[in-house]
């Protein structure tokens, strides 16, 4: 009897864990079932319920593209090249400014969430934001050197993917 127990309760519990809550994994990428996402793809491999539409903005700064994924139609996760230094979680309800620390790591704030995330390049990270969980990491991130004398400002490179845990 006590091992039925326990047998019950440990497999309650891996029923709760990430392993078993999704298919999808942040690493350095994104991946689905293991596999890396294709951004340029219209489809995941393994997905039926997932699509992925691409957008450009054409902003001041320069374009932003941005492939979204849609599972079931609700926004899953996104992958920005953008020219602002902030990362921008679903539908651009939410955001993160991005700056490099002295250093080497990256530094993420939203004051009025009362959020700040230390990071480096290519390290998964969480972040909260209401009642939503985000997992993202930043691939690339260059920002113009102050001490540049230009009559045009540079602008910020980053890319970064954002996956809304479930």
């Amino acid at each position: 009897m006590k091992r039925l127990i326990f047998a019950i309760i440990l497999v309650s519990l891996q029923a709760c864990g990430p392993a078993n809550n999704s298919h999808w994994q942040m690493t350095t990428r994104l991946n689905y079932n293991d596999y890396p996402v294709n951004w340029q793809a219209e489809r995941i491999k393994g997905c039926d319920t997932c699509e992925i539409k691409k957008e450009r903005l054409y902003e001041p700064d320069g374009v932003t593209e941005l492939s979204t994924i849609y599972q079931q139609g609700q926004w899953r996760a996104q992958n920005r090249k953008a020219h602002k230094a902030r990362l921008v979680f679903e539908m651009g309800a939410q955001f993160l400014l991005v700056r490099s620390r002295e250093d080497g790591l990256i530094q993420l704030e939203n004051k009025h969430a009362d959020i700040e995330i230390i990071t480096k390049l290519e390290q998964p990270f969480e972040v909260i934001m209401g009642q939503s969980r985000y997992e993202a990491v930043i691939t690339k991130f260059e920002e113009p050197r102050a001490d540049f004398a230009l009559s045009e400002p540079l602008s910020v490179k980053l890319h970064y993917s954002v996956l809304k845990s479930q």
